[in-house]
């Protein structure tokens, strides 16, 4: 392959902040409130033109990890602080609803609208945040160890912003690949999927037929070449609307694979591909979409697993099933082993009923860079433990977690993995986080 020499740069130093949080998802927006509500300078940098990440890029349309089912059918609720808010306020909005038992576990529906514009109004309320959309960063300047600035890519050229810490929040490791570190890649990733709306549905008519979906999908799983042999049908309290979970977006046979461009980009292509002939199956064969039509698809590919960070801690399954917990516990989830995987299955392994494991804080510090923290699905996990704790509950925690942590930073110019935890588990029960 033949290079291209790029000609060295001067890039001009934009801004010097307490926290820089690569990643405007449901872990990074997380971590820039909670850090600039706690007086750090923070800027939070996005690529997208919108925060939310797949809770609202990818339409998920369900909190997991927000509620534990107890083994009587009550609900328990595992979250605290920001994600507790962003529950309370989009409750008020009419904007969710729930929880709803879900198997053995349980989800907290919401309208993706109505999150996109709520994260939106929490940011905008903060003096200490800045955020920047249509953002990316490019390159990491690290000496000794430490990360000392990031150059990020916008609409008007290249900047650089020097922080004393740093949040990878980008869903991918983008900042820890950048810092050069090492990454994981699981030997047997997770399908992406393609979320959608439909309008015009007979809600009351789809939701009694909701117990036989399955049987429906099976019986024309073949015939009518579905992607997926199980999935959702979920009311979003808008008058005839249905957010539909169905789509399973292979090439040849295989997971699309979320870290590289090509195949990002037919991915996405054949998921709005997908919506089309989901649309017409469910108009065919499911009761209540007779009249029913595609309001639109999610903005973007619902991606599920790309990279993650090597850490200090990696999470295992062992700990998810045996609900172990932690000493340096920031959170909880009891969210299953949920894995997406080939002919259209969905495989899940759940927790004893009433049970949760603790999300320790060793996951969300690399090896390597002495002030970088890592959230959300860029922490360190083994796959089938990956496919419990990726799940929106357990992101948000690890963020606000990873907020604090970056205040006990600034405090004493220590490292991550020297941070003060119990320090940080006061913050944390202080915001009204169960531990």
């Amino acid at each position: 392959m033949s290079t291209l020499r790029i000609p060295a740069e001067d890039v001009p130093v934009r801004e010097e902040v307490d926290l820089l949080v690569v990643g405007g998802g449901s872990a990074g927006v997380a971590a820039a409130v909670t850090a600039a509500r706690r007086g750090l300078r923070t800027t939070l940098v996005e690529e997208m033109p919108f925060l939310g990440g797949m809770s609202t890029g990818g339409c998920v349309g369900t909190f997991c990890g927000f509620y534990l089912r107890e083994p009587d059918g009550g609900m328990t609720r595992l979250v605290g602080g920001f994600p507790a808010e962003i529950e309370d306020a989009l409750r008020a909005d009419g904007h969710a609803y729930g929880p709803v038992a879900f198997k053995q576990t349980a989800a907290l529906p919401y309208v993706p609208w109505g999150l996109k514009r709520l994260l939106e109004e929490r940011v905008r309320r903060e003096p200490a945040l800045r955020v920047s959309l249509y953002a990316r960063a490019t390159h990491a300047c690290v000496e000794d160890g430490s990360l000392r600035a990031v150059v990020v890519e916008g609409r008007r050229g290249r900047h650089a912003i020097r922080a004393r810490s740093f949040v990878d929040a980008s869903g991918d490791a983008a900042l820890a690949r950048l810092a050069g570190l090492p990454t994981r890649r699981s030997d047997a990733p997770q399908y992406p999927s393609m979320m959608f709306t439909m309008q015009h549905v007979d809600v009351p008519a789809a939701l009694k037929a909701l117990p036989r979906l399955p049987e429906i999908l099976d019986a024309h799983f073949t015939s009518a070449g579905l992607p997926r042999r199980g999935g959702n049908l979920i009311p979003t309290l808008r008058p005839g609307e249905m957010l539909v979970a169905l789509s399973r977006v292979a090439l040849a046979g295989r997971p699309v694979d979320g870290a590289d461009d090509d195949e990002l980009t037919w991915g996405e292509l054949e998921g709005r591909a997908q919506v089309d002939r989901l649309a017409a199956f469910l108009r065919a064969h499911v009761p209540g979409f007779a009249e029913a039509f595609v309001g639109d698809a999610a903005p973007r590919l619902g991606v599920r697993e790309t990279r993650s960070i090597a850490g200090e801690y990696a999470l295992t399954a062992d700990d998810v099933l045996g609900a172990r917990k932690f000493a340096d516990g920031i959170g909880r989830s009891a969210w299953p082993i949920e894995r997406h995987v080939a002919g259209g299955e969905t495989v899940w392994r759940f927790l004893e009923p009433g049970a949760w494991y603790d999300v320790p804080y060793g996951c969300l510090v690399p090896q390597g860079i002495a002030n970088l923290l890592a959230t959300g699905r860029c922490l360190s996990a083994e796959p089938d433990a990956f496919a419990s704790v990726r799940v929106i509950g357990p992101c948000m925690l690890e963020g606000q977690a990873a907020a604090l942590a970056a205040e006990q930073m600034a405090k004493t110019g220590g490292a991550a993995r020297d941070v003060d935890v119990d320090a940080v588990r006061h913050g944390l029960a202080s915001l009204g986080v169960p531990l």
